[in-house]
């Protein structure tokens, strides 16, 4: 009898023993000891209501590791207090935890864990229910992101110890070949039973683990490459440059210091930034190191200035004789909207062609031959060149001109407009021009590059008007040559 209850006794210790720390250890699994904590959240941090929980801890920072808990209804992901002594790293303490509120039924905690440079991979967290909370939580994994697997998982459903009482949950992907090395690897926890439903009652998570073997455990990274585009553009963001590497990196260098404006992120590897200085082709060698050695490769980059297309030109040498009512661009890159000149308003002035001595502006190796005129009274008329940007940005408009005599009007004045209807000249440098007398001849500049309206605009048009005492005459005119429109491709 004596013996009977000293065994009582002992069992009875063991069992308080256990229990005492509010935790109960549970499908504990082997790990390969040359695993490396790849991801570790032990949510010490966080307070308040969570929509995404990011690791604490990641040996991917380029990945996205995170926690999430998604779809429909009013559950939701906040803290909790005080959190597990399970699946601790690091010799940390319990602080803080993640619940996952009900009604949970309609929703699921998605851990997004990339491996990209690990396999054998080991996942482990600390979990509890309230005495409301869902009872049985389900996990599943997908290795595509978006489609949801269990096939050779050890452990596809876990029926929660109530809080304070936590247990440690293994989940076994060392044996699924597609969660090595995988940047969108994701486990998938679902929530059932009666309770899950409820309004009230939670799951609770703490110390989610990660663990994994290194691809290449001792040796040096290798096969460093970028794919880099022949040149950048000054003052414009370039396409963040990502590094292809195999094998596992600590840090990345590069020499000679990159062009002002661009850097490399020593952690991942990026070149991203935007150039602020013009660069001759230079060649700069980036290195990947870890402790055992390094790899490199040379990329040779430019910056240089964006090329100006010429999206409108006029050149007038094939002009009609006679009056004209619209001039046609004689070359275009916008075949779905068409460039013209119109000479609008009220009065007997018009527009016709003349004979040219201009070669200001000339593209395309065009010697001179017709331009165009606007016959006065030019006082009550406009010239309206449609000039739509569709697909295109940092206008400049060009072009030759001069007045015919003392009688042509001795005042231009520039304006555009950004709906085709209303004329403005705000952020125009230059709004008006006094001519010289032909055959002296000047080019006019009007740069929209600075105007954001004037890009891809398909209503984009300019405006000239006459000015002067002249422009009330019954004789002389203006005289414009060679109109370009330049501009980058967006």
């Amino acid at each position: 009898m004596k013996k009977t209850i000293s065994l009582f006794a002992f069992l009875s210790f063991l069992v308080f023993s256990c229990t005492t720390d509010r935790e109960i250890k549970s499908n504990s699994i082997a790990i390969d000891p040359t695993s490396v904590l790849i991801h570790y959240w032990n949510f010490n941090a966080i307070a308040g209501t969570q929509a995404q929980v990011n690791p604490d801890l990641t040996l991917i920072p380029l990945g996205g590791a995170s926690i999430s808990y998604s779809g429909s209804g009013a559950g939701y992901m906040d803290a909790f207090t005080p959190g597990y002594d399970i699946n601790l790293q690091n010799t940390e303490v319990a602080g803080s935890g993640l619940r996952a509120r009900n009604p949970s039924d309609t929703k699921n905690l998605i851990m997004s864990l990339p491996t990209t440079g690990f396999k054998t991979i080991i996942v482990q967290f600390a979990t509890a229910a309230t005495s409301s909370g869902a009872q049985t939580q389900n996990y599943s994994y997908t290795i595509d992101g978006t489609n949801y697997s269990t096939d050779g998982l050890n452990t596809t459903t876990f029926n929660t110890t109530i809080d304070p009482i936590a247990s440690l949950v293994s989940l076994d992907f060392s044996s699924i070949i597609g969660v090595d090395n995988n940047p969108n690897f994701k486990i998938k926890i679902s929530f059932t039973g009666s309770n899950a439903s409820g309004t009230t009652g939670n799951n609770r998570f703490d110390n989610v683990t990660v663990k994994g073997i290194p691809l290449s455990l001792t040796a040096p990274p290798n096969n460093l490459s970028y794919n880099v585009p022949p040149s950048f553009t000054i003052n414009t963001p370039i396409i963040d440059l990502n590094p292809s590497v195999s094998g596992n990196v600590t840090t990345y260098s590069v020499s000679p210091s990159l062009p002002a404006g661009l850097s490399l992120n020593p952690t991942t590897g990026i070149i991203s930034g935007t150039p602020t200085a013009l660069s001759p082709a230079t060649n700069y060698t980036i290195t990947a190191s870890n402790n055992y050695g390094t790899s490199t490769t040379t990329l040779s980059i430019t910056v240089g200035t964006a090329p100006l297309y010429l999206l409108h030109y006029w050149n007038f040498n094939n002009l009609a004789t006679g009056t004209l009512t619209i001039v046609n661009a004689d070359s275009t890159l916008i075949t779905t909207n068409t460039a013209n000149i119109t000479y609008t308003g009220t009065g007997t002035g018009y527009m016709d062609q003349y004979t040219s001595t201009a070669t200001l502006n000339t593209q395309n190796g065009d010697v001179s031959g017709l331009g165009l005129r606007f016959r006065n009274p030019s006082d009550t008329r406009n010239v309206i060149i449609t000039a739509p940007t569709t697909g295109y940005k940092n206008v400049v408009m060009k072009f030759a001109t001069a007045r015919s005599s003392v009688s042509g009007a001795s005042i231009q004045n520039y304006s555009y407009s950004l709906d085709g209807v209303n004329f403005i000249t705000t952020g125009l440098a230059t709004t008006t021009f006094n001519p010289n007398i032909d055959p002296t001849y000047d080019v006019v500049t009007l740069d929209f590059s600075s105007i954001i309206g004037a890009n891809n605009n398909p209503n984009f048009v300019v405006k000239i008007n006459f000015g002067g005492t002249e422009a009330t005459g019954i004789s002389g005119n203006n005289r414009i040559d060679n109109v370009t429109f330049q501009a980058n491709h967006i």
